[in-house]
Formats: structure tokens, sequence, C-alpha cells
């Protein structure tokens, strides 16, 4: 017995949602907007590198405020969504989300969640009386699960979009049941929570699903050499040897065939629940039951299956409990269900104006040309995810290069620019000299030539500058002291005539005996001596004040003489 792997192709047939778990589910006012028939989910990365307020963005979030968030994004809310869906209906609760590939973000039906669905049927299929799992699969400690025999590889899906869901229940008691939709948790106002009436909204839920119409490829394989081993080490003692061989030695239909007899059987008894249960629209799901029925061949060349989201306890279970729906549930005996009637709930989708049973696929194997056709599209697929690993290595290679022929024009450029850089210092240390050397006008040529080379450096002009005020400088003392030569060569009387403060007084006395080598003798005593009793009385009372600015004019003996001539 070897190992077979078997090219496959999954079909939906409706809408199907492989849930990525409740800690996964999209709030609103936290992960997503709705706006104008539109939901956004929105990329928080994306938000901030087109400029949005994050802290902003991030207050909003905190209130759970969709319409600020809508109002914040503005035009760019399409932009900075990671996704962008059409509403169904216009929803407050959260968003069941598919699940999806970490790295590559794309929706993908597990495996594990295919191989779950087979695992329904293939109980129904294997056990007898009233055997439970482990006896009938066998167990996982000591390696004889026979799931662990059927390898299916997850298929990573094209798209998704969102559906709108409701829960078509039975209402009653005893035996008077009607059918319904449920509009409500409970009805504590007295008012009833499921009723004949279909309403899109009012306890109802949004999943992410794959729409009808898209296609997935995968494998799966039947791990022979594993089985055989098995099954020579426990011998007789494995449960249901003989099936399980038929299985691992069979064709991909053989699988199919035992799918399909129990998928036809639920939907049988689908058919009659709601045929004795009718409600509002219930007329569709019958219509669409006949539609799936259809859909199952009869000789096992692919299978239809009810899997994930929606899938009801009657599926999971492997549909083995009851011969119907109808009759044979029964009645709750106790507790608070007391009277109610068993898994009477059915999770129903209305896609396109069409109300439908969730989750049903369509498993095939494939040709050689459709295998061929299949790894062909899997291989572009995986050449597609091999280019967006290499763009960021090809993109820095790129760079690489640019680098390279930039650093090599660099170079280039780095010659001419070590030749121009001397020529400047030359020009600048020659200026520079020059300006230490009060040579301003020579300073100030070679600073405009070296601007010529570099006109953006600040200390060409600074230096131009300094030269231009300091030539200024000399030259604007020179003129000073030309004047104050002429000034100072007057007699002292004639500069003290009409001073009216005695700080003036002694302040032009000191610059006048500066200037020229004056001195103080008997003349200049007796002239200042004149101008001082000239002075207002106020003003000659300050001569006590400025006695020690007047001491450094004229000494301590002249100073004396004139205090005691004054006072």
């Amino acid at each position: 017995m070897e190992d077979r792997r078997f090219p496959i192709a999954l079909d939906v047939i409706t809408p199907l949602s492989v849930g990525a778990g409740n800690d996964n589910d999209w709030v609103k006012g936290l992960d997503f907007v709705q706006k104008d028939n539109k939901v956004y989910v929105i990329d928080i990365q994306k938000a901030a590198a087109a400029g949005v307020d994050i802290g902003q963005l991030t207050q909003l979030f905190l209130k759970y405020d969709d319409r600020g968030i809508a109002q914040l994004l503005g035009r760019q809310i399409e932009n900075v969504s990671r996704l962008v869906f059409d509403a169904p209906v216009v929803t407050n609760n959260n968003i069941k989300t598919f699940l999806r590939t970490q790295f590559y973000d794309k929706p993908v039906v597990a495996g594990s969640s295919i191989k779950g669905a087979l695992r329904s049927a293939l109980f129904h299929y294997l056990r007898t009386d009233e055997e439970d799992n482990a006896s009938v699969f066998g167990s996982m400690t000591e390696g004889t699960d026979f799931m662990r025999f059927v390898r299916i590889s997850d298929i990573e899906m094209p798209d998704t979009v969102l559906v709108n869901t409701k829960i078509f229940n039975l209402r009653g008691r005893g035996n008077d049941w009607e059918g319904g939709w449920k509009h409500r948790a409970g009805s504590k106002d007295g008012a009833p929570s499921t009723t004949y009436d279909f309403n899109p909204v009012g306890f109802n839920t949004l999943y992410e699903c794959v729409k009808p119409g898209r296609k997935g490829y995968g494998h799966l394989t039947l791990a022979g050499n594993a089985f055989r081993l098995i099954e020579e080490k426990y011998g007789h003692g494995l449960s249901h040897a003989e099936k399980k061989k038929r299985l691992m030695k069979g064709s991909l239909g053989d699988l199919f065939q035992v799918v399909n007899q129990v998928t036809s059987g639920y939907l049988a008894k689908e058919k009659a629940f709601f045929e004795r249960f009718s409600a509002e629209r219930s007329d569709e799901l019958l219509e669409h039951i006949t539609y799936l029925q259809s859909l199952i061949p009869a000789d096992g060349s692919s299978c239809l299956l009810k899997m994930s989201a929606g899938v009801g306890f009657h599926s999971i279970t492997g549909d083995w409990q009851y011969r119907d729906y109808v009759d044979a549930p029964g009645f709750h005996a106790g507790g608070r269900d007391a009277g109610k009637k068993k898994y009477k709930s059915r999770k129903v989708a209305e896609y396109e104006r069409h109300l439908q049973l969730m989750g049903f696929v369509r498993l095939r194997g494939l040709s050689a040309d459709e295998a061929s056709q299949c790894e062909q599209t899997l291989n572009a697929q995986h050449r597609e995810r091999i280019e967006q690993l290499m763009a960021p290595i090809r993109r820095r290679e790129a760079d690489r290069a640019e680098k390279a022929a930039a650093e090599q024009r660099r170079r280039q450029q780095a010659e001419e620019e070590r030749k121009r850089q001397a020529d400047y210092d030359a020009l600048m240390v020659s200026a520079r000299q020059a300006y230490q050397d009060n040579r301003w006008d020579e300073a100030i040529d070679m600073a405009k030539e070296a601007a010529g080379l570099y006109p953006d450096k600040a200390e060409v002009f600074q230096l131009m500058e300094r030269s231009r005020m300091a030539k200024e400088a000399v030259e604007f003392r020179q003129r000073e002291a030309a004047a104050n030569a002429q000034k100072f060569s007057q007699p002292l009387g004639e500069l003290l005539k009409g001073k009216t403060s005695v700080g003036n007084l002694i302040g032009t006395m000191a610059k006048w005996l500066k200037a020229d080598g004056h001195t103080f003798g008997a003349a200049e005593y007796a002239v200042f001596l004149n101008e001082v009793k000239k002075l207002p009385p106020k003003e000659l009372k300050r001569m006590v004040e400025k006695r020690k600015d007047l001491q450094k004019v004229v000494g301590e003996e002249q100073t004396q003489r004139l205090f005691n001539a004054l006072f």
C-alpha cells in the first residue's frame, strides 16, 4: 500500500465562511467603518503613511466612533483601508472574519477544516451500534487515529465578500411548532423573538465569505505506507480495519461516495424540515435544497460537502443520531430549555437576494490536463509569492547598483571638488591674513573671488562684512579724532562756556586736558572756577557728589582748593 497524492479542486457552491476565531472579529468603530453602503476595514499603518493624525484616530477608536473615523479619514478612506466590501445591510454588530494566510493576507480554506467535515462523514460511514469517536477512528496517543492518514493541503481562495445571515428558528411548544425567523435575543418586553416574517436585520450576523462560483486548488493525500505499518502492528485489533483499508486502497471516488451518501441523507431530512416548518421565504430554501441535491453525482466523480460556519449540529456530528429532523429529535426534558424542540435552528445566508444554506462546497479530483493546469496555477501563485519576496531584494540590489554608480560619480566629482576646495582654501587663508594685517580692501577682493567658487559659503560673506566694518570703523575713528583734535584745540574757556551741569563741566575739561597734552594751571583754575560759580544753586550742590570725578581730572590739591573757594 503506497502513499497516493490526488490533485483536487474545491468549488464554492454556497457562501463559505472558514472562521478566523471570535478574537479576530471586526468590531465597528475599531476595525471597520460603514459608509455609503461600503464597509472599510482600516489599516492603521496606511493611515499613518497617509498623514492621518494617529493620536486623534486612536481617540476615536477608543470611543468606537465609526462616524468620527469616517469623517476624519474623509476622501482618503479607501486608500487607507486594508479591505473594502459592499455592505449587504447596515450593521452595528461584529463581522465574522475569514481565515487568512499570515504573510500574504489571502483568504484560505484550511485543510483541517475540510478534514473535519470529512471526519464527520466518515464517522457516519464507519460507525456501528453505539460506538464513540475514539473506538471508531482509533487513538491519537497510539497513532491509530484514521484521520492521520487522510491529509489535505490548505487551499488559497482569490477573494471574499460580505454576506448577511439570519437564524431560521422554530416557535411553539409541545407538538405545536411553526417555522420562523429570529429577530432578537429574547422577549423581555413581551414581543416575540421569532416571527413568521423575514427581516434582513435584527439578530443578524455579517460573515466574510468566499462567494459561490469561486474555485481553489490543493491536494488530498492518502498515506498508505503509514496506514500499512499501523495495520501490521495492530492487526485485527484495529477497529473497522476492512472499511478503512478499502478507503485507503480505493479511488478518490470511493471516498466521495461515502461523503455523498451522508450529504444526500442530510439534504433529504433538511428538505422535510423546511416543508414541515414553513415561514416567509422558506420556499426559496426548498428550491435551493433541490438544487443542491441535483449536484450530487451518482458516479462519485465529486462530492458535495457541508463545512465550517453554519454547519449545524447534524452535519458536525456525522448525522447518524436521527432518522429525521421533524419528529425524531424530540424535546428537552429539563432545565431552562424544558419543552423546547432540539436542534431547531438553522443558519441561513442571503446572497444576491436569494436564501441559501451556508458552507456547501464541491470537492472533485482533477484529470491529468486539469491537474497540469492546476499545477501551473499553483506554480504561478508560487512565483507570484516568490516575486513578492524577491521584490524587496531586487530593490535593494538596484539600490546598491545605483549607489555604486553614484559612488563613481562622486569620486569623479571629488577630484574636481578637491581642486576647487584647495583654491578656495588658499584664497580664504590669504583673505584672512589680509584682514589680520588691516589690508581690508585686499581681504574683500579675495573673499569675492572665493565666493565665486562657493556662493553659498557663509564664512566668505562674514569675512567680507567684517573687513568692510573694520575699514569703516577705522575711517570713522580717524574722522572723529580729527574733529576732536580741532574741537579741543580751542581755549578751555570757550569749551566750558554755556555748560549747565557739573558733570558736563568736569567731562569737557577732562577731554580738553587729554587732548594735545594740556595742563591744569592757574589760568585753567580760574576759568573752571568762574564757570562753576555760574551754575544754578541746585547743580552747584552736586559738586560734593562729583568730588571723586574731579579728583581724577585735576588732582586732590586742586580739588580741595576749588572746594575752599566755593564753599
